[in-house]
């Protein structure tokens, strides 16, 4: 065991050593190419990520500190708290990695148990409904119907608030819960730094895996295909872009978008380990259920599809 286990860190490393050549000399090699990918990555923070998220991740922030969703002993048997579902509701609508903040925030202050950690972070980390719509719509030019909304959201909110009610745990029994409304200027503060630390880190993974998505681009024509397919895998919002350009039915495209849109790309992935890397919440049971709620999605649409329910 212990061989298997050298032999898988050792391969590990070697796979990161080969990856940071790739980029090198895809600096090197396509110096243009390089920097037009790492400006598209910053445009993209810079344009839709910094004005939407910042705003909430400091006002989130403010909420958490202010002592509103305190938990009291009379509310312990409740399956589902009063800040459980504001990180449900806020995941829903303003989009990753919102999500999976506001879920280590709270864990981080002991007003969620684990396990209710855990099942947050993966079904509530999903692409905001504007960003979804403008993607379908304007980007791929496909008519949003409700059956895509109910496959990118319905599924993952149902089945979270199902694996909840099953196996949730509430979280302790507070040490302060003296508590009433609080606020001052150093909460604001600390909020606003915060803010900025958590949107520094995505726009450093945005970046990354815009060269990423820069390099597949290089990949040969013949292998479209496979270049839009791995384009959305890396990164979602250059596998959109790349999937309007891809000559294929619209069916086709519909089942690709679904997929990209509910699984984030691997730039989400390293964006969630990046938040959850101050807690002890594994990133495996957060890859273990976030990928079986994208393969749940991706085999209902497909299902879908083929009752031309869809299109």
């Amino acid at each position: 065991m212990s061989s298997l286990l050298t032999y898988y860190h050792y391969m590990k490393k070697i796979g990161f050593i080969i990856f940071l050549l790739l980029m090198l000399l895809f600096f090197l090699l396509f110096p243009s190419e390089a920097l037009q990918a790492s400006r598209n990555g910053l445009i993209l923070w810079f344009e839709q990520l910094l004005p939407t998220l910042l705003p909430f991740s400091v006002l989130s922030y403010l909420v958490l500190q202010s002592g509103i969703f305190i938990r009291h002993k009379k509310r312990l048997a409740k399956k589902i708290s009063g800040c459980e579902w504001y990180v449900i509701l806020c995941g829903f609508l303003f989009g990753f990695p919102i999500g999976s903040k506001l879920t280590a925030d709270l864990y981080e202050h002991r007003q969620i148990s684990k396990t209710n950690a855990t099942l947050l972070c993966c079904f509530t980390n999903n692409l905001s409904p504007v960003y979804v719509t403008a993607a379908i719509q304007e980007m791929l030019s496909l008519p949003g119907t409700w059956e895509l909304y109910l496959l990118i959201y319905g599924i993952p909110f149902l089945t979270g608030i199902f694996l909840l009610l099953r196996y949730g745990r509430p979280a302790g029994i507070q040490k302060n819960t003296a508590s009433g409304f609080h606020m001052n200027m150093q909460i604001v503060d600390t909020g606003i730094l915060k803010g900025f630390e958590t949107l520094i880190k995505i726009c450093g993974y945005i970046m990354l895996f815009s060269i990423v998505a820069g390099m597949l681009q290089l990949l040969p024509a013949e292998n479209a295909f496979a270049k839009v397919f791995l384009i959305g895998c890396a990164e979602v919002t250059n596998g959109i872009s790349a999937l309007s350009a891809y000559s294929c039915s619209a069916e086709l495209k519909y089942l690709l978008a679904v997929l990209f849109l509910s699984l984030n790309g691997l730039s989400g992935l390293f964006q969630t380990a990046s938040i959850l890397s101050s807690t002890d919440l594994s990133m495996k049971n957060y890859i273990k259920l976030k990928g079986l709620l994208v393969l749940i999605t991706t085999v209902s649409a497909g299902l879908l599809f083929l009752r031309g329910r869809l299109l």
